[in-house]
C-alpha cells in the first residue's frame, strides 16, 4: 500500500500521479464534450465546453494533487506580492516580450524536418492549421459581451488552470529533487509540448521558462498567473482590434523581418528584468 509519506517522497510517484490526474480529468471534460456533439456547431457552447475541459484538466487537478502530494493549498504558493518591482515586472514582461516572442515563432517557423520525416511534418501542418482554423473562429466576435466572453475563457481560466498545474503542481515537484533552473526548463518544455502545436513550440517553450521563474524569482503563483493572463488577454484584444479594423498594424510582424532589431531589443529587455528579479530572490 502506498503510504502519504511514499507519496511525498518519491519524485517518480509524484509525476506518475500528476499526469494519471490530469488524465482522468481530460477523459471525464471530453466525455462531457461528446454528450453535447449536437451543439458542437455553436460557438458559444463551444466556449464553454472549452472552459469546463480547462478546470477539469488543471484547476480541479492542481487543487487535488496540492493534498496527495504537499501540504494542502498553501503547497501552490498563493503568497501575497509586495515588491513593486516584481508587479512592475509582470505587468510590463509580456508587452514588452511581444516582439521577441514573433522573432522566435519566425525562427520555429523555419524549421523543415528530413525528408524522411516528411509524413510527420505535414501531420504537424494539418494539426498547426485545424488549431488556426478553431482560434480564429474562436476569437471572431464584434461585441464586447463576446470579447468579455473570450477574456474568461481564453485568457483568464488557462491562465489560472495551466499556472497552478504545470508551475505550482509540476515545477515545484521537480524543484523539489531536481536543480531549480532544471525544473523551470523541464516544465517549460512539458507545458509546450502538451499543446501539440510544433510550430509554435520555440516562443511556447520560452514563454513558458519565462512564466516559470516569475514564480520562482517571486516565490508566488501569482505572478505567472497574472503575467500569463496578460499574454493571453493580449492575444484576444489585439485579434479583436484587427478582426473589427480598429487595428490595421499586423502586430505578428513587430521583431520579424525589417523591424527584427526590436525582437533583439525586447528579448534584451526581458533578460534585464530576470536579471534585476534574481538579484532581488538572491
Amino acid at each position: 500500500m502506498i503510504t502519504a509519506r511514499y507519496l511525498k517522497s518519491s519524485l517518480i510517484t509524484k509525476l506518475a500521479l500528476i499526469f494519471v490526474v490530469a488524465f482522468i480529468g481530460l477523459l471525464l471534460s471530453s466525455v462531457a464534450i461528446l454528450l453535447c456533439a449536437n451543439y458542437l456547431n455553436n460557438m458559444v457552447v463551444m466556449k464553454w465546453l472549452q472552459l469546463m475541459q480547462t478546470a477539469f484538466t488543471f484547476v480541479l487537478p492542481a487543487f487535488l494533487l496540492a493534498h496527495f502530494v504537499g501540504q494542502g493549498v498553501t503547497y501552490l504558493k498563493f503568497t501575497p506580492i509586495r515588491s513593486p518591482f516584481i508587479w512592475l515586472s509582470v505587468i510590463l514582461l509580456m508587452p514588452l516580450a511581444l516582439p521577441a516572442v514573433n522573432w522566435l515563432k519566425s525562427l520555429n517557423d523555419m524549421v523543415v524536418l528530413p525528408h524522411f520525416m516528411s509524413g510527420v511534418e505535414l501531420w504537424m501542418q494539418q494539426m498547426e492549421h485545424q488549431s488556426e482554423v478553431l482560434t480564429d473562429k474562436f476569437l471572431s466576435v464584434s461585441s464586447y459581451s463576446g470579447l468579455a466572453l473570450n477574456l474568461l475563457v481564453m485568457a483568464a481560466i488557462p491562465a489560472l488552470g495551466e499556472e497552478l498545474f504545470f508551475r505550482g503542481i509540476l515545477q515545484t515537484v521537480l524543484g523539489e529533487k531536481l536543480n531549480r533552473h532544471l525544473a523551470v526548463w523541464i516544465t517549460a518544455f512539458i507545458f509546450s509540448a502538451i499543446h501539440l502545436q510544433f510550430y509554435g513550440f520555440l516562443p511556447r517553450f520560452c514563454l513558458g521558462a519565462a512564466l516559470g521563474y516569475l514564480f520562482l524569482f517571486s516565490g508566488s503563483i501569482w505572478a505567472s498567473i497574472v503575467a500569463h493572463f496578460i499574454n493571453n488577454a493580449l492575444a484576444v484584444l489585439l485579434f479583436f482590434l484587427t478582426f473589427n479594423g480598429y487595428l490595421t498594424f499586423d502586430m505578428d510582424a513587430l521583431g520579424t523581418q525589417n523591424t527584427w532589431w526590436l525582437g533583439f531589443l525586447s528579448l534584451t529587455l526581458v533578460c534585464l528584468i530576470f536579471y534585476r528579479l534574481n538579484r532581488i530572490k538572491e
